[in-house]
């Protein structure tokens, strides 16, 4: 069942993060823009209604937050820690402001195509290169030119048969 559910997408690629305590729905694969290694989370531009963020705003003193203000996420059923929201970062943890950082040691992982549940820490969830997505599209292109020449020369064969009878 590798078949297309929205353009490039593959059910392969989709996966629901739950709450590691309770199975709640946080977030998916479609949302999620990337990993930190450093911090363990996986970056989501959204994230379900079931994460609730926490009104107070923390000052990071040490770790990897050292220097940054952030927010706790929490999951909305069990009141478990999901994550974090980076609000102001150190220039390296620029990329992270304004996104959910979904704590990989949460969550886990239902895999469609499996029908299978995975720790967070054991799925590669980087996203596709430009290049990668590039050369998709080109081989489709490709594809698509190869079966349009054809359509036009059966038309071609066509409609020179049935000149040929009149």
């Amino acid at each position: 069942m590798d078949e297309v559910v929205a353009g490039a997408l593959k059910v392969k690629d989709c996966v629901i993060f739950q709450c590691k305590m309770c199975h709640t729905v946080l977030g998916d694969s479609l949302q999620c823009c990337g990993t930190s290694s450093t911090l363990n989370v996986l970056m989501c531009l959204r994230v379900t209604e079931n994460v609730e963020l926490d009104p107070a705003i923390l000052i990071g003193h040490e770790g990897p937050l050292s220097e940054c203000l952030y927010r706790y996420l929490y999951c909305s059923f069990c009141r478990a820690n999901v994550g974090f929201v980076p609000f102001s970062t150190r220039e390296l943890l620029s990329c992270l402001r304004g996104l959910y950082c979904l704590d990989k040691g949460a969550l886990h992982c239902y895999v469609l195509q499996s029908n299978s549940v995975v720790e967070a820490s054991a799925l590669s969830l980087e996203p596709q290169s430009l290049t990668q997505h590039l050369g998709e599209l080109k081989r489709q292109i490709m594809v698509a030119h190869c079966r349009l020449m054809a359509s036009v020369k059966k038309l071609d064969e066509l409609v020179g048969e049935e000149s040929g009878h009149s």
